[in-house]
């Protein structure tokens, strides 16, 4: 019988650390990883009169990244969504025109 994988990161510090600096940088590689296991990256088109409704269902960790296409009318959607959310949101996003969804997994992030 295979246990699930447990993983835990504790960090402990002085009460009055001697080098802050790479205390706070251990706990931002950490708090990056544990980011890019609870959320994956959404990216899809659609058209531009659809935009509004698009971001109400994926409005990202801070705001999703909209981008020009060459086709007129059209804007490419990139944005982080909670993992365990991701199949709704898609058909949510396929239900408002949405094409090209695209789902990615993310290593890490800052």
């Amino acid at each position: 019988m295979r246990w699930p994988a447990i993983q835990t990161a504790v960090l402990i510090k002085s009460r009055k650390p001697s080098n802050q600096a790479t205390i706070d940088l251990i706990t931002a590689r950490i708090q990056g990883v544990i980011t890019a296991q609870r959320y994956v990256l959404c990216q899809y088109n659609i058209e531009r009169a659809r935009l509004t409704e698009a971001k109400s269902i994926t409005p990202g960790k801070r705001a999703p990244t909209v981008t020009t296409l060459d086709t007129e009318g059209w804007v490419a959607v990139s944005c982080m969504v909670v993992k365990k959310e991701i199949a709704v949101v898609m058909d949510k996003l396929t239900a408002a025109g949405a094409q090209d969804i695209l789902v990615l997994d993310i290593h890490n992030s800052r």
